[in-house]
C-alpha cells in the first residue's frame, strides 16, 4: 500500500450502505450492476475535491493538504512567457509557487515567492513589481512554429554574429535548421533559446525535452501522437520526435501549462519555478479501488456524502426528499473539517514590517506637508 493515502475500498463503503434500509434500494440492482455505486462515488469525490454551494448559496472550496501536488518544476527561457509541462494532466488549480536561482553557486540559493493568479495577460514587459504565474489549458498557450522566422540562435549567432536573429531579438524565436538550444542549467545567465513550445503542421503540440541542435530539415511529425490523458491513460508514455540532437515530446492539448509575468529578460538570472497545486478529482471505475487520495482519517467525510447521494437516487419520493437536508449537513461537516484541519499558523499573509508605533526611520519636523511629523510615514 506504499504511496496510498487510503486503505479502504469503495466496496467496503457499499457494504456499509447496503445495511441501511433506506439506502439499499438505490444500490441494489439485481446483484449484477455496480454502476449506481460507482456513479455516486464519482459525484462524491468531485464535491469533496472541488467543493459545492452551501445551503445558503455560498461556495464551499476545499484546499486539502492531502490532495496537494508538487508539479514538475521548469526553468525559465529568455522572453518566453508560456511553458508546456510534459505529462501534466492532473492539476486542478494552483495554490502557491516559488522560484530558486538554480545555478547560484553560493548556499543557500536565493528563493523568492511567485504570486498565483487566475489569469495573466500576454505581455512583452520584462519588468514588474512581482513575479506572477497562472495555469492555462495547453491549447490556449502561445506556441512557435518549426522553421518560421524569426528563428533562434545558430552557430553563427553564438560566435558573435549579432546582425542575425537569435541573441539580439526581443520576442518569440522559433526552432529551425541548425538552431541551438542551450541547457539553461549549464549557464550562469539565461541563454537566447528559441521557444520550447510549438505547434506542428498537424495542429499537435510539442515541448522540447532534450536540449541540443535542431536538424537541417524539419522532422516528420506523427499525425496522432500519444500523450497522457487524465483518468484514461494517465501514465501513458508520450510520443517523442528526434530533431537533430534535440527531442520533442507530445503534449496533451487539454493538459495544463504555465504562464508567467513579467517575461524573463535576455541575459538575466536563471530561475527554476516550482508551482504547487491541488489535484483534479480521480474517477472510480470499479468497487475494488481505494478511496485515494482521501486518507483514512477522512473516511467519514466520504461516507457521509455517499449516503446523502444515495438518498438523491432513491426510487421512493419520500426518501428522495431527505437528500437536500443530508447534503446540506454534509457540506457543513466538510467546512468544519477544513476548519479542524486548519490548526497551524499561516506563513502567508500581511504582517507589519515594523512596530505599529515605530517612526519607520524617518525623523523630520512638523510642517504643513507633514503635520504629524515623524508619524506621517
Amino acid at each position: 500500500m506504499a504511496g496510498n493515502n487510503s486503505t479502504i475500498t469503495l466496496d467496503e463503503l457499499v457494504d456499509d450502505a447496503l445495511s441501511f434500509g433506506n439506502v439499499s434500494p438505490t444500490l441494489a440492482t439485481g446483484g449484477l450492476s455496480t454502476s449506481p455505486a460507482i456513479s455516486i462515488a464519482n459525484t462524491v469525490m468531485q464535491v469533496l475535491i472541488n467543493g459545492a454551494p452551501s445551503a445558503d448559496g455560498t461556495p464551499a472550496a476545499f484546499n486539502w493538504k492531502w490532495n496537494r501536488l508538487n508539479m514538475p518544476p521548469f526553468v525559465i527561457i529568455s522572453y518566453l512567457q508560456d511553458y508546456f509541462i510534459p505529462g501534466l494532466v492532473n492539476l486542478g488549480w494552483l495554490e502557491s509557487c516559488w522560484a530558486s536561482q538554480v545555478n547560484q553557486t553560493s548556499l543557500p540559493k536565493s528563493i523568492c515567492q511567485v504570486e498565483v493568479y487566475k489569469d495573466i495577460q500576454t505581455t512583452s514587459d520584462a519588468v514588474g513589481y512581482s513575479a506572477k504565474i497562472c495555469w492555462e489549458q495547453n491549447d490556449l498557450l502561445s506556441t512557435g512554429t518549426w522553421g518560421a522566422n524569426p528563428q533562434g540562435p545558430t552557430a553563427g549567432d553564438l560566435s558573435g554574429n549579432t546582425s542575425s536573429f537569435g541573441p539580439t531579438l526581443r520576442g518569440l524565436q522559433n526552432p529551425g535548421p541548425g538552431v541551438i538550444y542551450t541547457d539553461p542549467k549549464s549557464q550562469l545567465v539565461t541563454p537566447a533559446n528559441a521557444t520550447t513550445a510549438i505547434t506542428d503542421p498537424n495542429g499537435n503540440l510539442w515541448c522540447l525535452t532534450t536540449y541540443g541542435t535542431c536538424g537541417s530539415v524539419q522532422p516528420t511529425w506523427p499525425a496522432n501522437p500519444v500523450y497522457p490523458i487524465y483518468n484514461v491513460f494517465p501514465a501513458a508514455t508520450a510520443t517523442t520526435v528526434t530533431d537533430g540532437t534535440c527531442v520533442w515530446t507530445a503534449i496533451n492539448p487539454k493538459g495544463q501549462g504555465m504562464r508567467i509575468s513579467p517575461i524573463p529578460s535576455q541575459t538575466g538570472v536563471i530561475w527554476e519555478i516550482q508551482p504547487v497545486g491541488q489535484m483534479r478529482a480521480p474517477r472510480f471505475k470499479n468497487l475494488s479501488q481505494l478511496l485515494n487520495p482521501v486518507p483514512d482519517d477522512y473516511e467519514w467525510a466520504f461516507k457521509q456524502g455517499f449516503f446523502a447521494e444515495c438518498y438523491r437516487r432513491s426510487p421512493d419520493a419520500k426518501i428522495r426528499a431527505v437528500f437536500q437536508q443530508e447534503f446540506n449537513l454534509w457540506i457543513a461537516a466538510l467546512k468544519g473539517a477544513v476548519s479542524q484541519a486548519d490548526r497551524e499558523m499561516e506563513d502567508a499573509g500581511f504582517y507589519p514590517g515594523v512596530g505599529v508605533m515605530d517612526t519607520n526611520g524617518y525623523y523630520g519636523y512638523n510642517n504643513p506637508a507633514r503635520p504629524y511629523g515623524t508619524w506621517g510615514n
